[in-house]
């Protein structure tokens, strides 16, 4: 794999960016094939189903990835993802660190906290570029704090880290 030239990197920085604001809303879904490719492979945890998501593992698809954007952003109101640290590139791939923050606006069915609850997690997203546009995507994210945050999951009172 050969480096990527001080443009390509650039490039893959700004279509990572684009890749958070679509998750932050500012990107409007009819945009998206300008910098999403139709095939959009998901490799992620299998936690999201106990927040009533479909399986992000079965997403091939643009329109697989915009479903699950759309189910986040009805779980969480004013959700709002922030890069740190990155985006890095090496080759055909973009990475970076993110904190999520926003509010629970209720509907997950293990769900045992309030609408209205704040929440805050955090997560690495890696994706592959083919050509201008995102291609694959991996995300490895603190979904199981998240899901404690929402009192999802039973912790024994002597296991409950802070903030839970």
């Amino acid at each position: 794999m050969s480096a990527p030239t001080d443009q390509e990197t650039v490039l893959g920085k700004i279509l990572f960016e684009k890749f958070v604001d679509l998750w932050n809303g500012e990107i409007d879904f009819a945009d998206t094939p300008d910098f999403i490719a139709d095939e959009f492979i998901v490799h992620s945890a299998e936690l999201a189903r106990y927040l009533g998501f479909p399986d992000s593992n079965q997403i091939t698809t643009r329109d697989g990835l915009l479903d699950w954007v759309r189910a986040v952003r009805l779980l969480l109101h004013d959700v709002q993802f922030t890069t740190d640290p990155g985006p890095l590139r090496d080759g055909d791939y973009v990475a970076g660190g993110y904190t999520v923050t926003g509010t629970y606006a209720g509907g997950a069915p293990t769900a045992t906290v309030e609408p209205g609850t704040p929440v805050r997690y955090t997560g690495m997203s890696i994706v592959r570029l083919e050509g201008d546009k995102l291609a694959e995507y991996w995300v490895l994210s603190d979904g199981l704090g998240l899901l404690c945050q929402l009192g999802a999951v039973p912790t024994p009172q002597a296991l409950v880290p802070p903030g839970c």
